[in-house]
C-alpha cells in the first residue's frame, strides 16, 4: 500500500520539476543582451549600461511574466500610439495593457525610441 502511495505521488509532482523552468539569473542575462544594449548604444545613444540595468530591473532577469509571454523587458505599456500585440497584466491598475514584441531585440530598440523620443526623459 505504502509503494502505491509513493508511485502517485511521483506520478503527480515529477511533471512539475522536469518541466520547472530554471530562472535566469542576472550574469545570464547580461551575458545573452548585452550586445542588443550595445547596438542600441551605438545606433541611439542610449548607454548600454542604463539599457541592461533598467532591463534587469524591470524584468526580473528577464524572467518576469512580461519578458517571458510578451518580449516585453522593460514593461512598457501600450499607451495611444501602439496598434501592435498586446498583453493585460495588473500593474498600476487591474489588466493593463503592455506592448508585445515578436522577440526581445525589438523590445530594446522599442526601449531606445521611447527613452529618446519622450519629454519625459
Amino acid at each position: 500500500m505504502m509503494k502505491t502511495h509513493n508511485y502517485i505521488f511521483l506520478l503527480a509532482f515529477l511533471p512539475l520539476t522536469v518541466f520547472a523552468q530554471k530562472k535566469q539569473t542576472r550574469e545570464e542575462y547580461i551575458n545573452r543582451y548585452k550586445d542588443a544594449a550595445i547596438y542600441q548604444m551605438r545606433t541611439q545613444g542610449v548607454p548600454a549600461s542604463i539599457i541592461l540595468a533598467q532591463g534587469l530591473l524591470e524584468s526580473d532577469n528577464g524572467n518576469s511574466y512580461l519578458a517571458v509571454k510578451a518580449n516585453n523587458h522593460f514593461g512598457i505599456k501600450c499607451h495611444k500610439t501602439w496598434t501592435g500585440p498586446t498583453v493585460r497584466q495588473d500593474d498600476d491598475v487591474k489588466n493593463e495593457c503592455f506592448r508585445k514584441y515578436g522577440n526581445p531585440e525589438k523590445s530594446y530598440k522599442d526601449h531606445s525610441d521611447f527613452l529618446r523620443g519622450t519629454r519625459r526623459y
